[in-house]
């Protein structure tokens, strides 16, 4: 007989953890070794059921019949198939709020083919897969552990609160700025010890933007030719 042991810490009451357990005809999903899973009879405290998978390569068939004890513990054993002898429990006990659980396999296979060493790391696949599956299950539902920021800003508070949006944190009061008056200065009143500030040139090139005209001087000279208009008369007379 081959014997192989495991254990898990699992964050999650006992009866939950016994009622995913006692769903002897969802093995397939868990664990590695069992492909199929025929529900063959349902009682109150027992089921039947019908397995088909490979054992360390092989094809194999098993019938086991299943007794439950809740919360605290679950036989099984094979009545029938290709293995000469295959049988185990599960073992859940309570930890402040947690469950331990153990599961313990037994497992003669008599089959030439598969040595000693081979079927016990077929069962301790069996167990490690079996009991992490159970474990993430059990823990799928419970608050996520969040961090939000303290008051002062300096220090994190861990804390488990439900799954849902965490509102942004004050800001620290002593990072705000203080309240201060501004200084308004006045366009037309620069401050003191700034250069003058010239006006903007305007077109026309006056800062008012009026156009002066240049007025011409007429210059008085002789000598340049003569005066316009009609010759004097020296006579006086027309």
């Amino acid at each position: 007989m081959v014997k192989v042991e495991g254990r898990r810490i699992i964050r999650a009451p006992v009866q939950k953890v016994f009622q995913l357990v006692s769903r002897m005809d969802t093995a397939p999903r868990v664990t590695g070794l069992w492909l199929t899973a025929d529900l063959v009879e349902r009682k109150s405290n027992s089921l039947t059921v019908q397995y088909r998978g490979y054992f360390a390569g092989l094809p194999v068939e098993s019938l086991q019949r299943a007794i439950l004890h809740p919360p605290n513990r679950i036989e099984f054993r094979q009545s029938r198939g290709n293995l000469k002898a295959f049988r185990g429990n599960y073992v859940l006990k309570p930890i402040e709020g947690d469950t331990e659980i153990v599961l313990a396999l037994e497992a003669e296979v008599g089959i030439t083919l598969i040595t000693e060493e081979a079927a016990k790391l077929v069962l301790h696949q069996f167990i490690e897969r079996s009991l992490e599956k159970f474990k993430l299950t059990a823990e799928r539902d419970l608050p996520r552990v969040v961090r939000k920021a303290a008051g002062n800003g300096t220090k994190e508070q861990v804390a488990q609160v439900p799954q849902v949006d965490i509102a942004p944190a004050a800001t620290p009061p002593e990072i705000e700025q203080a309240a201060v008056p501004s200084t308004q200065v006045s366009p037309q009143a620069p401050p003191a010890g700034a250069p003058p500030q010239q006006a903007t040139p305007q077109p026309g090139g006056q800062p008012g933007g009026r156009r002066r005209r240049r007025r011409r001087r007429r210059r008085r000279g002789g000598g340049r030719g003569p005066a316009s208009g009609p010759p004097p008369n020296p006579g006086g007379s027309g």
